[in-house]
């Protein structure tokens, strides 16, 4: 095992190789690392899809390659690790704030992580590019969804309408006990039971105390709105009893009626209705 310590390294898996321009992430780099002044920043490129930076202590690799892979079809290997004996921590969080940096910007599909012993080489990283997974199949396309689910449709339809025939119409044989003589339920004793234990009301629909009370007051808060309208609904739970559902609705129609009301179009269309009066 090496004295240095552990190189991490991140593979950001990409659909395509046009998802990201490897010489502008070069670039930028490079300019994020000279920015200290007292950081001095090697570069020595390989190939024009690999390149290496020597910081004091520290190597950072970035290769670009294309892979046969199921779900992408090319990769970006960043690798950091020391040259020198430091902080494992060190090169985790250089690490991780470069992957973070370019997936902000690039959204790759995944993101495969893994650590080395001591410096990691061109032959470290082409073996992992050959260890790299196939990815789940993409999704399919919103209109394949839609074909399937129109058909799946019309085959439930042809399966109901066949359930829904007649039993001589059915082909094969029919089973003699598929309706047993069953004795007839006890809808007489039942009903006695369900009124024991659920007494209807005579007002208000079977609602409770609390519940009447409550539809009182939106006819209450109704008079105030609009007196005839409001009185109109009072005298109609009276005599036929408490209906919340009747209530709410012609407090909505109301309110929105007298906010329309209030709008510069609404205030125009009561001057115009009253000067036709």
């Amino acid at each position: 095992m090496s004295d240095l310590g552990l190189s991490t390294i991140a593979q950001l898996l990409f659909p395509n190789t046009a998802s990201l321009n490897f010489a502008r992430t070069v670039a930028e780099l490079e300019a994020v690392l000279s920015r200290p002044q007292s950081c001095q920043v090697r570069i020595a490129w390989d190939c024009d899809d690999f390149v290496c930076f020597d910081i004091p202590g520290t190597r950072i690799q970035l290769a670009w390659s294309e892979v046969d892979r199921r779900g992408y079809t090319a990769c970006l290997t960043i690798s950091v690790g020391p040259v020198e004996r430091a902080s494992p921590r060190f090169h985790e969080d250089m690490c991780s704030r470069l992957v973070e940096r370019i997936r902000t910007r690039f959204d790759p599909v995944a993101v495969m992580w893994c650590q080395a012993d001591g410096d990691v080489g061109a032959d470290v990283i082409d073996d992992l590019l050959d260890a790299l997974p196939h990815l789940g199949t993409i999704l399919p396309a919103v209109e394949t969804l839609l074909d399937g689910l129109s058909q799946q449709e019309a085959r439930l339809s042809a399966r109901t309408t066949v359930k829904d025939l007649p039993k001589r119409s059915l082909p094969g044989p029919v089973a003699a006990n598929d309706q047993p003589d069953l004795p007839r339920p006890q809808d007489a004793q039942l009903q006695r039971v369900r009124e024991a234990l659920y007494p209807h009301e005579r007002h208000g629909r079977g609602y409770s105390t609390q519940m009447r009370l409550a539809v009182h007051c939106l006819n209450a808060t109704l008079i105030l709105v609009w007196g005839p309208l409001g009185a109109a609904v009072m005298a109609y739970s009276l005599v036929k009893g408490e209906d919340m559902r009747l209530s709410a609705r012609i407090m909505a129609v109301t309110g929105t009626f007298l906010a329309f009301a209030s709008t510069p179009f609404g205030m125009t269309v009561a001057a115009m209705a009253k000067s036709i009066v």
